[in-house]
């Protein structure tokens, strides 16, 4: 899979963790960075390859020989470096949200992303409450989510929160379904999203953004992006709240007892977050260049009870950052590269010291952190593209509760990944193979205060993995791909070490593993595009909780699991000024795991039908548009014992833009459905957002 050669126009943003700490390697490495590169300039190529913009795009690749590349820009017109993907460049079934999509909606970021084919999301609240993503009906955990190519899950945090981060400091999303770019490192079961962070623009820009809505939510929001000389920079803050007091009905935990239901708000679900993002690049020469990202999140939130208890005062405090720092070195004979290193830091508090969630008496403290280097190298030659890509990080966790300190532990991992890809195209550009090879080995230590083992326990495990991805273009309206490569997902720190109640870590856990295969079809005309995709994943060594005789649970590789599906995605110009895009995604996620009661049932969480239509207006300066999200067929439990209720979502809105002036309103779930994700766990009925925003 092909990146770009980098340029004097090209930008980058890469993020950068950390709100104190700053290791003194990385100031060294972007010094000595700077010092180096100017004497590896060279006369870049020529040529300039430009997508266009789209709300959303979902494009299969064509070939682009070294000899095209020079400035490359992904849709919206973001200019890409050495290490960044190419939409023409990969066979993996992909979709990208580009900022236009991003800065229009007063939706949250997971919703917005779960439009997308293959995508869903869960919820468990109104706004600021956990949120994730699934990919192909794989876990959060077996999803990857990465900042500016760099993976966010780690052992301590292996479930991404969507609802803490903020959509308006994002440049575009990318979602690759199944197959991962080697760009990206890591090869996660179910594929990847890679949130791009804000880019500096041509000219200076500033902008702000007002917003109310309904449940109280109020946000305030600030930007800024410009370039000066070799200097760019952009930064964002932004400060967001809501009460999510919001109706439901109560069924007092007796749900065939319809007598003692009653409607009432939602107790104790309030949440505010605060979040900033700076970012700051130097380009030192038209083949050298240097990155410097930071983003910080704050939030606090009401956790609410499963019976709606209106003294409830439990809370969930997280802070969250990245720090990154990145050099670009290109034209080093043949040879283009691209240099990171990475701190990431989480720090999650839950208090529920009078026992009111449920889970028993808890003040429980999860610091997490991880850091890390990646380099990535490509050679380029006029068929071929050799890519090498190595990365080494060490993720640290420690979990005190304050109320008991039996349940602590502290978990080490250091970890290695390491990629060899090479992509071959005929010289019509017509035909595409990438092979590639994918090792990674992790070294895990941890301690456990239970007196059975107190003592420190180690493991070590290697493994390797095939991709494989294939693409051919036999005319410039049809793009036919197919993929297939071998997966794996590291047991998190909490499955090997944790305890909640009677259920105890392992740490004798094997990684667990999937093999993904697709097949995709794209057909294009001028007002059409139309794309097609069946996949299959074989997953095995699925990390499931059995319970003893004594009914102690202890997580074990017991399960298995095996997923074929179909997506669908239409993209219509019916008339000049109306829009219909449709996504549409069948599945059979079906467990494998012999044991009565689970065998053949569909996995937990996952709806077996998705169906997403937008159909969108144009008059003069006003785009009004319909939105219509169905779920069917989805279960709470793994036995399929508690299903959850089919759901159909309305939603109206409409955007008017005129001049420096932004101002767009939307109203959600016109049939005020108290929708569960989580069992217990309603999300708002009807509600409504307005935004107003003006460039300074």
């Amino acid at each position: 899979m092909r990146s770009c050669l980098s340029n004097s126009q090209t930008t980058d943003d890469q993020p950068l963790r950390g709100f104190i700490t700053l290791p003194a390697g990385i100031l060294l490495f972007t010094l000595a960075s700077v010092w180096v590169s100017p004497c590896l300039a060279a006369t870049p190529l020529q040529a300039t390859v430009t997508t266009g913009d789209s709300s959303s795009s979902t494009t299969v690749a064509q070939g682009i020989s070294a000899t095209q590349l020079h400035t490359l820009e992904a849709v919206g017109g973001s200019p890409l470096r050495t290490g960044d993907i190419i939409d023409q460049g990969t066979s993996a079934s992909h979709s990208r949200l580009v900022r236009t999509t991003l800065q229009g909606t007063t939706s949250s970021l997971a919703a917005v992303i779960s439009h997308e084919a293959g995508v869903q999301n869960r919820q468990a609240g109104g706004f600021g409450s956990f949120s994730s993503i699934t990919i192909r009906a794989a876990s959060g955990e077996q999803t990857g989510v990465y900042l500016d190519g760099i993976l966010l899950n780690n052992g301590g945090n292996p479930v991404i929160d969507f609802s803490t981060l903020e959509m308006l400091n994002l440049d575009s999303v990318d979602i690759y379904r199944g197959s991962s770019p080697m760009q990206l490192g890591h090869g996660a079961i179910g594929g990847a999203v890679n949130l791009k962070t804000l880019q500096s623009g041509a000219e200076p820009s500033t902008r702000l953004r007002l917003g109310v809505g309904s449940l109280s939510q109020r946000e305030l929001s600030l930007s800024h992006q410009s370039r000066q000389g070799r200097w760019e920079s952009a930064a964002a803050v932004s400060h967001r709240r809501s009460d999510n007091d919001f109706l439901f009905t109560n069924d007092n935990g007796t749900p065939l007892n319809p007598e003692d239901d009653r409607r009432e708000k939602r107790n104790n679900a309030s949440v505010t977050r605060t979040a900033a993002l700076l970012r700051t690049a130097h380009r030192q020469h038209a083949n050298a260049r240097t990155d410097l990202t930071l983003q910080v999140a704050d939030r606090e939130l009401g956790v609410p009870e499963w019976r709606n208890n209106p003294d409830n005062m439990s809370d969930f405090a997280t802070q969250t950052s990245q720090l990154q720092v990145s050099q670009v070195l290109d034209a080093i004979g043949n040879w283009n590269s691209r240099h990171s290193i990475f701190w990431h830091e989480d720090d999650a508090r839950f208090r529920d010291t009078l026992s009111q969630v449920g889970l028993g008496a808890q003040d429980t403290d999860n610091q997490t952190r991880t850091l890390g280097a990646k380099t990535y190298w490509e050679y380029l030659a006029d068929s071929a593209t050799l890519g090498l890509s190595l990365e080494i990080r060490r993720e640290d966790i420690d979990s005190v509760n304050r109320l008991d300190d039996s349940v602590n532990f502290d978990v080490r991992r250091l970890s290695g990944v390491g990629i060899i890809e090479y992509n071959w195209f005929n010289r019509g550009d017509t035909l595409s193979l990438t092979p590639a090879v994918r090792w990674q080995s992790s070294d895990v230590s941890g301690t456990r205060a239970n007196s059975s083992q107190a003592n420190d326990t180690t493991t070590k495990a290697s493994r390797s993995g095939l991709q494989f991805g294939l693409l051919y273009r036999p005319s410039s309206h049809l793009t036919l791909t197919a993929n297939a490569g071998s997966f794996y997902r590291e047991p998190t720190f909490g499955e090997l070490y944790g305890s909640i109640g009677l259920i105890s870590g392992n740490p004798q856990l094997q990684a667990e593993e999937g093999l993904n295969i697709d097949a995709g079809i794209e057909w294009r005309r001028d007002s059409m595009r139309l794309i097609g995709t069946v996949f299959g994943s074989e997953r095995n060594e699925l990390i499931v909780t059995a319970f003893d005789a004594q009914g102690v649970g202890r997580p074990t590789n017991a399960g298995a699991a095996r997923v074929i599906g179909l997506e669908l995605s239409a993209f219509l110009t019916v008339l000049p000024r109306l829009d219909v895009h449709s996504n549409l995604t069948w599945q059979s996620p079906r467990s494998r795991e012999k044991v009565d009661g689970f065998l053949d049932k569909l996995l937990p969480g996952e709806a077996q039908l998705a169906w997403f239509t937008r159909v969108q207006y144009q008059v003069l300066r006003t785009s009004m548009w319909y939105e219509l999200e169905i779920l069917k067929k989805r279960f709470y439990d793994r036995a399929n014992l508690l299903p959850a209720s089919n759901s159909q979502q309305h939603a109206i809105g409409l955007e008017w833009r005129n001049g420096r002036w932004t101002a767009s309103i939307g109203i959600y779930n016109l049939g005020n459905d108290n929708i569960e994700d989580f069992n217990g766990f309603p999300r708002p009925g009807r509600t409504w957002a307005l935004s107003v925003s003006r460039i300074l």
